[in-house]
């Protein structure tokens, strides 16, 4: 799942680390800049498209300990459902910022702060 903050943006900040990290190659970043009209016009990047395929990850938690925002976490306990179509099994950034964690929240602090 990802993060978002209290005003709902991702938190992820779109530097690549994770899909770097990913040994599966299943992670694909799209980065952009906030407008300047925006809060966090500052230079701070987004991911415009955050997707990661779900048939080719190997849930070995490289892209959560890569991650220097802890924008990515592993703990929805939820499993790969069975599925008709392949392309269901490709969440994009909106899906994985709707899940939430084992214990039913969507935190967004950062306990390495």
């Amino acid at each position: 799942r990802l993060l978002h903050r209290d005003d709902g943006s991702p938190r992820c900040v779109a530097c690549y680390c994770c899909s770097t990290a990913c040994p599966a190659d299943c992670i694909h970043i799209e980065a952009g800049e906030y407008p300047e009209d925006h809060p966090k016009a500052s230079g701070e990047k987004y991911p415009v498209a955050f997707s990661i395929d779900e048939l080719r990850c190997v849930f070995c938690g490289h892209c959560v300990e890569a991650c220097p925002c802890d924008a990515i976490r592993m703990d929805t306990g939820l499993w790969v459902p069975p599925v008709h179509d392949r392309t269901e099994l490709i969440y994009d950034r909106e899906v994985l910022m709707e899940q939430k964690g084992r214990d039913g929240s969507q935190l967004t602090d950062n306990p390495r702060q």
